[in-house]
Formats: structure tokens, C-alpha cells, sequence
């Protein structure tokens, strides 16, 4: 697929919006259409909207009437997927479980985040924490709105370690996966001129739509230099405070630093390789990740558990003592808290 097709791609109708912009003009017809969900998944609306496949509820599209269970929307599965907001119907109120980056392609997004009307123009951008409460107003024929939801394994495993040096995303990245329960903060772009970043986004929506050998590993390489591309916008559109301390702070640095020394590292160790005093090590990771040392170090150790547990042989003991835990039973307890099961039983699953 080249840019031609992907443009000709996302104009065209499915019959979920042909459906949706029926609805609006016809309100009688919608007792007619709701059982029959078979209904919209063509061709187009399959590559669309692949969400659709994967456990979301078309109704809640078409129907502005019905609002989500708790209003959480989930990731339909661990990675990272793009799909066309569908024109002509509203969503309501609702957040996710999941990162989404909102990117207009064409005309305009209309949404209500926090209660707080929010208008993008084309080639902005906007990212979305897990707990932010937005709704989002019918788009016009030629607004055409493209969501990337990004699962918090996807961001902490492919995304996170290599954006260290940008602070700004990496801090509310690392604030959205370990601080879920408070941060609900979200990030507009003023991107519209960039023509680098309507390149980089063209480009990679051609990749996940007509997927080919070594897609993914694609697709991974052109998030690392989008987020790197909106980074740089932002910082050349504000002289803002708060981003400054997140630029100098270097808590990406810190988080990263901690998972690769798991075994050995303390509050001590760490602000010593940082050139910290201890007090003040603990005051940047309470303030940017809203937890204590401790707990960020049992999460590295026990994510390097899971690891292990999937690739290698090691024995249990064995991977107890190479993240730092002499107690095997203690080592036990915290993992089946943390899993929902004993490592035994977590390495026969997989």
C-alpha cells in the first residue's frame, strides 16, 4: 500500500459508516440493525476497525444510547493497534485500560477530555492516559481520525527502554503504567506543520493496513521515532516549566537503571549512580511515579522473574537467587500475589 491507496482506503465508506450516518437521519431503522452485528463486519469495516474482531461491542458505535460497563474500554489484546474512528457516530463518556494517541489525518476531531472541549486540527496529535474520562462528537465526511491504542506491556517492553532521553513522554508513560489509580493526565501536539510527522504517520498506517514480512518489527521502529518527532515538536512550541524538569530529571533513566540492576540495586546504589542524595531519589520517584523505591525494584525483579521463567531452564531457586531473593518461599508469596499464581505454575502455562 503507498500513500494514493491509504488515502483512497480510509475516505471509503464501510458499511458500518454508511450505517451510522443512516442512523443518524433515521432513528426508526435502529431496532432493525442492532441484532444483526454479523452485519458490519466486511471487508473494509475488518480492516478499519479491527477492534471490532477482537471483543468490542459494535453497539456502543452506533448506539449513543448505550454507554460501557464501568465506562472502561479494554485493549482487545497485548500490542499495539491502529484503527479509523468511525464518521458519523458519537461515543460516549468512557476511558480505557490502554494508552491511546488520537492522530487527524483529515479535517478535525471534536472531544470533550475532562470536561473540557478539545479541538484537533489535521496532523495534530493528542495522547490519552488510561483514566482520562473524554467522549468524542460525530465526524464529518471528511474528518477522518486515527487512534493507535497501545497496551501498557507494549509501551513498558518496546517503547519505554528506548525512549530514555525523552523525558517528557517517557516520565507520562511510566506515571500511566505504574501510577494507573491517580494519573489521568493527557499531552496535545501542536504537530499541524510538521511534514515529518505526516510522513512517519503515512507511512507506518501503510504498514499496519497491508502487512507484509517483518510488519511489527516495523511498525515498532516508526513509534520510537514518531513519539521522538512529537517530542521535539513540543519542546520547540513551549518553554514551559514542567517541561523542563521532566527533561532534566531523567526518571526514565532512573526506572531503566533499576530493572537492569535489579539483584544488587538500592535506594543507596541508585542514587549513587546518579549522583543523588538518597532523600532526594526517593522525593523524584514518589513525585513522578507516585510510588516508593521498594516497590518499583520488587516490580523489576519480578518482571525479570517472568522472563526467566519463560526463557530458560533455570530452576525456581535458581531464578529466585539471580533476581536477589535467598528466601525461596519468599520469593513464592510475592510472585503469586503479583500473578495470580506460583511461578511453577506460571512457566506450565506458558
Amino acid at each position: 500500500m503507498n500513500r494514493i491507496e491509504l488515502n483512497k482506503f480510509l475516505r471509503k465508506h464501510t458499511l458500518l459508516e454508511d450505517t451510522c450516518l443512516e442512523l443518524s437521519s433515521n432513528k426508526n431503522i435502529m431496532p432493525k440493525v442492532l441484532p444483526e452485528m454479523d452485519f458490519f463486519l466486511d471487508e473494509d469495516s475488518t480492516k478499519k476497525f479491527p477492534f471490532i474482531n477482537k471483543g468490542w461491542d459494535v453497539d456502543f458505535i452506533i448506539n449513543p444510547e448505550k454507554s460501557f460497563k464501568n465506562k472502561t474500554a479494554i485493549h482487545p489484546k497485548e500490542g499495539i493497534i491502529f484503527a479509523c474512528h468511525p464518521r458519523f457516530s458519537s461515543v460516549t463518556e468512557h476511558h480505557h485500560n490502554y494508552i491511546e494517541m488520537t492522530y487527524v489525518y483529515s479535517g478535525k476531531c471534536h472531544q470533550i477530555i475532562n470536561g473540557k472541549h478539545i479541538t484537533l486540527n489535521k496532523g495534530e496529535v493528542c495522547i490519552l492516559d488510561t483514566n482520562v474520562l473524554h467522549s468524542i462528537i460525530p465526524a464529518d465526511e471528511n474528518d477522518i481520525i486515527i487512534n493507535c491504542m497501545m497496551s501498557k506491556n507494549y509501551l513498558d517492553n518496546i517503547l519505554l527502554s528506548r525512549l530514555s532521553g525523552n523525558d517528557l513522554l517517557s516520565s507520562f508513560f511510566i506515571r500511566a503504567i505504574y501510577q494507573s489509580n491517580d494519573f489521568n493526565d493527557y499531552i496535545i501536539f501542536n504537530s499541524g506543520k510538521s511534514e515529518k510527522l505526516t510522513n512517519l504517520m503515512e507511512d507506518v498506517l501503510c504498514e499496519f493496513f497491508d502487512k507484509s514480512l517483518c510488519s511489527d518489527e516495523v511498525i515498532n521502529s516508526y513509534m520510537i521515532i514518531i513519539f521522538s518527532e512529537l517530542v521535539r515538536i513540543f519542546a520547540e512550541n513551549t518553554n514551559s516549566q514542567n517541561y523542563n524538569n521532566l527533561r532534566n530529571t531523567k526518571i526514565s533513566d532512573i526506572i531503566l537503571y533499576i530493572e537492569n540492576n535489579c539483584k544488587n540495586a538500592t535506594l543507596a546504589s541508585t542514587a549513587e549512580h546518579f549522583h543523588f542524595h538518597p532523600n532526594y531519589l526517593s522525593s523524584i520517584i514518589k513525585k513522578f511515579i507516585g510510588r516508593k523505591f521498594t516497590h518499583i525494584l520488587q516490580e523489576a525483579k519480578l518482571k525479570k522473574a517472568g522472563i526467566l521463567l519463560k526463557n530458560s531452564d533455570m530452576s525456581v531457586a535458581e531464578i529466585a537467587r539471580e533476581i536477589g531473593y535467598e528466601n525461596t518461599n519468599f520469593f513464592y508469596d510475592i510472585f503469586k500475589r503479583h500473578y495470580g499464581c506460583t511461578p511453577t505454575e506460571y512457566r506450565k502455562n506458558l
